[in-house]
């Protein structure tokens, strides 16, 4: 279930946490296992959100994470029926 919305699926050194996590959740193949990967991208953006808020020129990444929130929320709902 690979993504190619936001982000190469090839690893970036300087990739920050929380596209990393939002990265493993998407590509999850296993229904158990995407829950986790899940909970672990949605604490990870929200975490990075938070310190965003406080910070100038941010605009690009605070956007890409409420897509990526979007993006999980779907997985949530569709795939995992929740």
């Amino acid at each position: 279930m690979a993504s190619q919305e936001f982000f190469s699926s090839v690893p970036e050194p300087d990739l920050p946490h929380w596209r990393v996590a939002y990265e493993s959740a998407v590509q999850e193949a296993d229904s158990i296992a995407l829950f986790k990967r899940i909970e672990i991208a949605e604490a990870a953006i929200l975490t990075r959100r938070d310190v965003l808020a406080g910070c100038e020129n941010t605009f690009a990444e605070q956007q890409q994470t409420e897509k990526a929130l979007t993006k999980l929320r779907s997985l949530k709902k569709y795939i995992l029926k929740f």
